[in-house]
């Protein structure tokens, strides 16, 4: 009955509000095969309404093997650097080689980072083998090549020498004194001279990212003054005196101890490197990210891979990753993630995005960007956006590019109109990461976010998201001027037939969000269009199902919502939010297992009548 009254008065509502058109679907890409060499297959990829592209493999059975060894290759080195380098020059000036690794533990500790460059048509048969780093950085590029895979090869951190991460737990917190004392579960990683980077509260009982509905943390490194002095006083204990960053650290609770954070990736592919394929490798551990792909490559895919905690070190690590498990930025998009477990990493699972620029002053045809993550290179062309983050007409082509510091870029262009002013923002018409392809994959327990989908004609199906600290899912476009600037507006982006399991644990959000943060602030209009949510599973949620914002044509239809028993009952448990810039929204045919005094867990809130009217209508 509270349906039906509900439902009834927001169609009267909706009979006094103008309507506004609902966006047309895009065009999507459907990639043709032709003249496919015989040294090659490919793997189709069929994607978001129609979507189609193709990766290509090299065939094993087609190329000419050689053996790592032959170039120095041995579990017997400290140091492998130099052998398998030699390995992989051998591979770039032979095409269609097969490198084999022999199964074993290879060391390597030197600062530089394995190139594999211009490589055309190469298999490295892993065969089990582990690779183990001792030092940061980027560790194995892949640069200019074409139709490389990589399979059944693992990755490790050297935890020996210097451990990852530390789980501890707080005694004698003194908020007067500016003290806090840290107890160490592995009395082995207690350690004065280890780097104190960044703290997480986390599980007390499974020593996993994000305690139940809380989300205490610090990053350290951030503030030169945040650490005064360390001092071990006893064989598992430190004492760290602070400026009160740690202050509200209580005694008792758990916690991660990051000693690096974005110190290092394994894999950077980029340089127009495009089919290129990792089946079945295993990253246990990384000083920041496993994947960074960017500098326009394409056509690339991650496939029955896992990222996590190694298995045999599972009561003594309690971290795989540092950063982000995979970071996708200014490519040219046409990826697949599919068949992975990914876990236990420092920050978010997946980052799918193209780089931006927050105009902060313009003087002629000079314009200053805060532009952290942003290709710009002479000969490209801008386009731009308003304050109200609305498309314009407005393009700019880059004649120069002066770094004025690590995140401040002066960039002079041909010309630009005087409309142009600052509070503005540019992207680069060269870059585009949508047309993806993220299924049957096993997302949990790591910090902040599940994937950060902000790029177009993405599929999310199938999948299953267990205990993420926060948003399961996050749509998103977010410019902090000073410190990142992400995400160029997503249309066609289909989620269904996922899972969704203790998400958001420690009630840092909602399950999935949808909305923007322009230097604090919403966008005044609507930057995501033809997203769909449908026939997804949802069990125990702490907060909000979802929050929604800046999209015109949203379709949330067909799924279950279990709040369940895990966490305690909040009044808004399981319901929708949606903001003021919000229209054509289908919210329709869900079921609530438990939805609460008359089904009123089925109503949404919303911060505008008129969108509140549109919602509920449909109910």
């Amino acid at each position: 009955m509270l349906l039906k009254i509900v439902s009834f008065i927001a169609s009267v509502i909706l009979m006094f509000t103008p309507s506004v058109s609902l966006p047309e679907k895009p065009d999507v890409l459907v990639e043709t095969l032709d003249n496919l060499s015989e040294n090659r297959t490919a793997d189709e990829i069929n994607g978001a309404n129609g979507t189609k592209f193709h990766i290509q493999r090299p065939k094993a059975d087609k190329l000419n093997a050689v053996n790592a060894s032959a170039f120095g290759l041995s579990e017997d080195n400290a140091d492998n650097f130099e052998a398998f380098q030699s390995a992989l020059n051998y591979c770039s000036q032979h095409p269609q080689t097969k490198l084999v690794i022999d199964k074993g533990t290879y060391y390597f500790r030197s600062l530089n980072g394995l190139d594999a460059n211009n490589c055309t048509g190469l298999l490295i048969e892993g065969s089990d083998a582990t690779f183990v780093f001792s030092s940061t950085g980027y560790k194995f590029f892949i640069r200019n090549s074409d139709c490389v895979e990589i399979r059944n090869l693992n990755f490790d951190w050297n935890w020996a020498e210097s451990p990852l991460a530390s789980v501890v737990t707080v005694q004698n917190s003194s908020p007067d004194n500016n003290t806090i004392e840290l107890v160490f579960k592995n009395a082995e990683y207690c350690n004065e001279n280890n780097r104190l980077m960044a703290i997480t509260q986390c599980d007390p009982e499974t020593y996993t990212f994000g305690a139940k509905c809380s989300s205490k943390e610090n990053y350290i490194y951030q503030d030169a003054t945040a650490v005064k002095a360390v001092q071990k006083i006893s064989v598992d204990t430190l004492r760290v005196a602070h400026n009160g960053c740690m202050d509200n650290f209580e005694n008792g609770e758990t916690y991660i101890l990051r000693h690096y954070v974005y110190d290092g990736t394994v894999f950077n592919i980029r340089d127009y490197s495009e089919n290129i394929t990792f089946d079945n490798v295993s990253i246990f551990g990384s000083a920041g990210m496993a994947y960074i792909c960017e500098g326009n490559c394409s056509h690339f895919q991650i496939i029955n891979s896992f990222i996590g905690v190694n298995p045999e070190y599972k009561e003594s690590r309690c971290v795989s990753l540092t950063a982000d498990a995979i970071h996708i930025v200014n490519t040219d998009g046409c990826f697949n993630i599919s068949g992975c477990d990914i876990s236990g990493m420092g920050d978010d699972a997946v980052n799918v995005h193209d780089g931006l620029g927050y105009v902060s002053s313009v003087n002629g045809n000079t314009l200053t960007l805060i532009a952290s993550a942003m290709r710009l290179e002479a000969g490209d062309t801008l386009a731009f956006k308003n304050a109200k983050f609305e498309n314009t007409d407005v393009t700019a082509k880059i004649i120069s590019v002066k770094a004025l510091d690590w995140i401040t870029k002066e960039v002079v262009v041909e010309s630009i109109p005087e409309s142009v002013t600052e509070g503005w923002t540019a992207y680069n018409t060269e870059c585009n990461s949508g047309n993806y392809v993220i299924r049957n994959n096993y997302f949990h327990e790591n910090r902040a976010r599940g994937l950060l989908l902000q790029s177009s004609n993405g599929l999310c199906e199938n999948n299953r998201f267990y205990k993420t600290m926060a948003q399961a899912i996050k749509v998103v476009m977010d410019i902090e001027p000073t410190l990142w600037q992400e995400g160029t507006g997503v249309d066609n982006l289909i989620i269904r037939k996922n899972t969704f399991e203790k998400c958001n644990h420690s009630d840092w959000g909602t399950v999935i969000e949808i909305g923007t943060n322009i230097a604090g602030k919403s966008a005044e209009t609507a930057v995501f269009k033809n997203i769909e949510i449908i026939s997804n599973t949802f069990t125990d949620m702490p907060s909000r199902l979802m929050k929604v914002n800046n999209v015109n044509g949203l379709v949330f239809r067909g799924n279950s919502v279990n709040i369940g028993g895990y966490f305690d009952e909040d009044n808004v448990q399981g319901r929708a939010y949606f903001g003021k810039y919000c229209n054509n929204i289908d919210y329709s045919d869900n079921e609530y297992i438990n939805g609460g005094f008359l089904e009123s867990k089925k109503t949404v809130q919303a911060e505008s009548i008129s969108v509140w009217a549109e919602v509920n209508s449909r109910l």
